[in-house]
This record gives structure tokens, sequence and C-alpha cells, in this order.
């Protein structure tokens, strides 16, 4: 036996500290740069303004080498981005700001610009890397491996290295790793996650079977048709990556700014030193003195430089998206919070994300003697032993209503239902094709509005069980809250039967659904609203949906059942499985925005002061440094206590509603 050494920690919890200790060291390492020189930047000050004066070039050198680790990184990006033509942009303006402090002596300011975005653009880094850990938490389900059959023994080997014809084993419940033609008897097949069908789909010896499907409650053998990078899974990859690569990339607010910003400031910049020497060789009577308007030219440029945006943007929104991923919604960054906030129409898949995907009894018909409970407790009592969906929903019913399982023996799985005997009277429970090939009448009893369980006793019909998949907990608020919040339309897309999403769309308050769709069809639904100019939302849990979400503005994947492709594919996962998050999401989205207006229209108010003051030569230095460095500090400061007095506020709000639903 493997013994344990006892450590002398209850409870995990060493191992909760050293995880912690852990991570608090990796932040350290990936911040190593900015630490390092924000220790010999405070060193420096204190060494050159206040210990010792020393030669400018001696100060001009620390400062220069201080500045490498967190300089050369901009300098790299501004080259990429001017390589690619794009010339007017933050990279450029942080280079602009260094450049014109040094070249004006004015070292510390130089080294502080770039100080300041280096721990903005981190701090974002961080922040998406952490909902990127938590995503992959939820993620796993998808099969690594294939159960190959080879001289009567199973063999575990990898997709890729699995060939046409050899025999895949798949047990109940596990997923189908390689298309292949079906070489058991006919199976009940969950397909949901591949077509949004939510009733299982019966396959027959030789149909062939995706990648993708689920054997319901029987071990099936397949004969693998075609090799995995040909299967429906990796197809369904390939769709997924085609669709991302046609969806416009979105800017950062941060390059919205700087776009037309920055020629705006290096003109001005330009100018403050051109048209006074101009001025001074058409004019005899001003005295053009190039070094004091090249100063003030400098001046304006360091005084221009957004610091104040660089920090405070990528600081709301690391903090935003921290509040966010608390509530359950997992933003895999920056421009994909922005993007909550534009759609206004919102497309959703039905199974599994409107509804839960799983069964309850919606009718009982009677076509005999027995009564509605007795037509329950027989074909719950011959379900039993079946683990398909259908069967299962029966015995809870069931179940919820008291009733004592009638008494049977045999039992026995068949093709399209299950078999048993009561007081030797044959009884039959299943699909109305299982009553047709036993002479079974169902005629004038079909209810073709939702799902029917047929149960029958000696040839004859007893009675017909209906079932419809449940509406998820929230849905209808979900849905009236987006409305509420400017969501001109909410769509519900489907593979599903016509008649179960017509009926889910009434139930939730969907403006408009459409039935038995194919993935490239939605992906093609979505693309049609792209060339129209309208930017859509789409929210979905299965393999099918991968590449509608990948294709979306906004693409949402419900975490908690959804497929690995589907939170892969996605821009935002809400890890809760709860639709109404989407419109939590829309209004932290909105908040961001407001927040964001605040501290722009604040720092630009102040810098446009202060430039103004600086181009007619009467603010100084320090007041281009307040202008910056003190801006940025009251931004960081007002963005913190905001974001806290929202998050007290949501608390409360949460707490009424908990109390509100104990009484």
């Amino acid at each position: 036996m493997k013994k344990t050494e006892h450590t002398g920690c209850a409870h995990g919890s060493c191992s909760h500290h050293h995880h912690h200790h852990d991570g608090e060291q990796k932040l350290v390492r990936r911040f190593a740069a900015e630490i390092i020189t924000g220790l010999l930047f405070g060193a420096a000050l204190i060494l050159f303004h206040y210990v010792h004066p020393w030669a400018w070039w001696i100060e001009f050198t620390v400062y220069l080498l201080m500045l490498l680790p967190v300089g050369w990184p901009v300098v790299v990006k501004a080259l990429q981005s001017w390589r690619e033509g794009d010339v007017f942009n933050e990279f450029t303006l942080m280079l602009l700001a260094s450049v014109g402090a040094f070249a004006i002596g004015e070292y510390p300011e130089g080294v502080a610009v770039l100080l300041f975005y280096s721990i903005g653009e981190k701090l974002e880094d961080v922040v998406s890397g952490d909902v990127r850990a938590q995503i992959k938490g939820l993620i796993g389900k998808m099969p690594r491996y294939a159960w190959i059959e080879t001289d009567g023994k199973l063999l575990q080997m990898e997709p890729a290295q699995v060939t046409p014809g050899e025999t895949e084993v798949v047990k109940p419940g596990e997923t189908v790793v390689l298309d292949g033609e079906l070489l058991s008897d006919e199976a009940d097949m969950d397909v949901s996650a591949m077509t949004g069908e939510s009733v299982p789909r019966t396959y027959r010896r030789g149909e062939e079977v995706p990648s993708g499907a689920i054997p319901v409650d029987r071990e099936i053998r397949l004969r693998v048709k075609r090799p995995y990078s040909d299967s429906a899974m990796m197809r369904m990859m390939r769709m997924i990556e085609e669709s991302s690569a046609n969806r416009a990339p979105s800017e950062t607010v941060l390059h919205r700014i700087t776009r037309w910003y920055t020629p705006v400031v290096m003109g001005g910049a330009v100018l403050l030193f051109v048209i006074p020497w101009l001025v001074g060789l058409t004019s005899g009577g001003f005295d053009f003195v190039w070094q004091d308007w090249l100063r003030r030219s400098l001046v304006f440029l360091v005084c221009s430089c957004p610091c104040a945006l660089v920090v405070s943007i990528p600081l709301t929104y690391f903090a935003s998206i921290g509040v966010a991923s608390r509530q359950g919604i997992l933003f895999k960054g920056h421009r994909q919070l922005d993007d909550m906030r534009r759609f206004r129409v919102m497309l959703l898949d039905k199974t599994g994300t409107v509804t839960t995907g799983r069964f309850r009894v919606s009718g009982i018909r009677r076509c005999g003697a027995m009564t509605e409970d007795e037509v329950l407790a027989l074909a719950a009592a011959v379900d039993s032993q079946s683990a398909h969906p259908l069967a299962k929903a029966i015995e809870a019913e069931c179940k919820s209503r008291g009733l004592q399982l009638a008494a049977v023996d045999n039992v026995r799985t068949v093709n399209h239902g299950m078999e048993a005997t009561m007081s030797g009277r044959k009884v039959l429970v299943g699909s109305a094709l299982l009553m047709e090939k036993s002479g079974v009448e169902t005629r004038g009893v079909d209810d073709v509005a939702a799902t029917a369980v047929y149960v029958s006793a000696d040839g004859q019909l007893v009675g017909v069980i209906s079932l419809e998949d449940t509406v998820k907990p929230g849905s209808p608020e979900a849905v009236a809250e987006l409305h509420a919040l400017g969501v001109h339309r909410v769509r519900i897309l489907s593979g599903d039967r016509n008649a179960a999403v017509s009926k889910t769309a009434g139930e939730v308050g969907a403006d408009f659904f459409i039935a038995q769709l194919l993935p490239e069809q939605k992906v093609q639904i979505i693309a049609d609203y792209r060339r129209e100019g309208v930017f859509t939302a789409f929210a979905g849990d299965g393999v099918n949906d991968g590449p509608a979400l990948a294709a979306a503005g906004v693409g949402i994947a419900m975490g908690t059942y959804g497929s690995d492709i589907a939170i892969e594919s996605a821009d935002v996962v809400i890890a809760g499985d709860d639709l109404r998050k989407i419109p939590l999401g829309i209004k932290i989205s909105r908040k961001v925005r407001s927040l964001l207006i605040e501290n722009v229209g604040f720092a630009f108010g102040v810098k446009i002061v202060v430039m103004a003051l600086g181009a007619l030569g009467i603010a100084t230095l320090w007041a281009a440094v307040f202008a910056d460095t003190g801006v940025t500090l009251i931004t960081v400061i007002w963005t913190l206590c905001r974001l806290r007095i929202w998050k007290l506020r949501k608390r409360e709000t949460d707490g009424k509603q908990t109390a509100t639903g104990r009484d």
C-alpha cells in the first residue's frame, strides 16, 4: 500500500498556500522589468535631485539604461506597426513623448511615460490570463483518445493514429471520436452537441454515425470510415477557423483615440515651432529665438502624452473584467468587453442555451381503461432499466407524483423502445415506429406538437405520454431584459424540430425563430446580417454552435454544460450557465464605457488647458508633469472608487433579492 507522509497541514491548507505563493511569484516575474525600472527610477530621483547634482551626461546615461527594459518592447511594437502602415498609434505617441522629454533634459519624465504605459499594458494581460485560466477549467470534456478493437483487445489510441477500416468501441455516455459505419444493431444517439436536436436520433446498422454523437443506453461498435482529419468534428473546427478569419477585428478604445490624437498632437508640436519661424522670416518686428520655440514645442509634446489614458483605460478593463468574472461572466479580453454593448440583434441556440436539454412530462393521454397514473406507473416501471433521457423523465415524473411502479418482469431493450411482461401481458414502451412494427394502431392519437412515448399492452394502445424540453429558469426574464436594454431583435436559431422550437420561442418571448438549421446555415444567417451592417451576438453551447460563435460579432458560450469547441470559439463564456448573465454583461460593458468617457474627458480637459498655456509660454514643465502624472493618479483613484461603489451597490441589490426570495 502506498503511504502518504503526514506534513502537518490540515485540509489542504499547505497546498492552497503553495499555489497562492506560486501565483505571487509568477506575478513578480511578469512585472520584473517594471519593478526594476520603478526601483531604479525612485533611487535616481533621490540621488540626482536631492543628494548631489551630477553631470548631465551621467544622468542621461543612467535614465537611458533604466528606460531600456520597459522601452524596448514599445520600440519593437512601433516598428512592427509602422511596417504595416499604421503610424499614428499609441506606440508612436509614447516614443515621441519620451524622446521629447529627453531632448529638453527632462529624463525622469521620459522614463515615466513608458513605465506607466508598460504597467497599464501588463495589467490587462494579467486579467486576460486569469480569465483564460478560468475558461480552461471549464474545458476537458472532449475525447482525447479513442478505444480501438484489435484482435479482440481494446487499445487506447490517439484519434490521428487511427486508420479507416479499424473498429471503434464507444460505451454509453462516451463520445464517438471518429466518423464510422454502425456495426451494432439500431442505437439511439444523443446528437444535440452536433445538430441541436433535443431528442436522441436512432441510427440503424450500416448508417454513418458522425463524431461527436453519444450512445444513450448501449455500447456500440463502428467501422471507421475516414481519418480524424476529415471527421465531422475536424470539419467543424475548420469551419470555425474560416468564420473567425472572416470576422473583422475590433479596435481598442486606446487605439481609436490615439489614431486621431497622435497626428493632431504631432501637427500641433510642429506648427508651434514652424509658425513663429515663418512669422520671424516675414516680419522684422518679431525676434524668433529657435531654442525657446523648440523647447515650447517639446514641452507641448511631453504634456500631450496620454499617460492618464494608457494607465486608467487598461486599469478600468482590468478591474471590470475581474468584477464580471466574479459574476460568472468570463470576457476573454478588453475587445470582447467593448463589443458586448454594441449588438442589437441577439441570436440564441435552443437546446442547452434557452432550454435545459432535459425533458419533463407535459401530458398523458389515456387510450384504454387505465388511468393516467396507471399508464405513467407502467411506463416508468418498464423504462426504469433504460438510460434514455425520455425514460429518465418518465421515471422522474412517476416519483414526483409518489406513484408505485407497476409490477413488471422480463424487461429488455428492443429497437426504438423497451419490452416487458405484466401479469402475462406483453407490454411495449417506445416510439411510434416500435408500435408500427409490432402492429399496434396509433392513428388519431399522434401528438406532433411534442415528443411522444407510446405504451401498449397485448397489442392495444393504452396511453401516450407527451414530453418536452424544459425552458431554463430565467430565460424569459433574460429575453425581456435584453429587449429593455435596447436589443431590438431576439431570435432563436436551432437544429431542432419546428414544433419544439416554436413552442420554446413562444414561452421565452423571442421575436422570431428558424428551426432545423445546419451549422453552416447558422453561419450564413450571421454573414447576411454582417453584410447588412448589423452587429450580432450569438449564444450557444454545442459543438455545432462553434462556427456561429466564431462568426458572430460577439460569441457567447454557455460554459457549465457547453462543449470544449463552443467555449474555445466564443468571446464570452457564461460560467454559471444562466442566460440572465447576458444582460448583466451588457450592463457591465456600458458601465465601463461611462467610466472611460469620464476619465478621457477629464484627462483631455486638463491637458488641453495646460497645452494651451504651454504654447503661450505661461505653463512650466511642472504644470505639464501635473497634467500627465497628477491626472494619471486622479483617474486611477476615480476608477477604483467608482468600481468599488458599483460592486457595493450590486452586492446590496443581490442581498435584497435574496431576502425577498426567502420571504
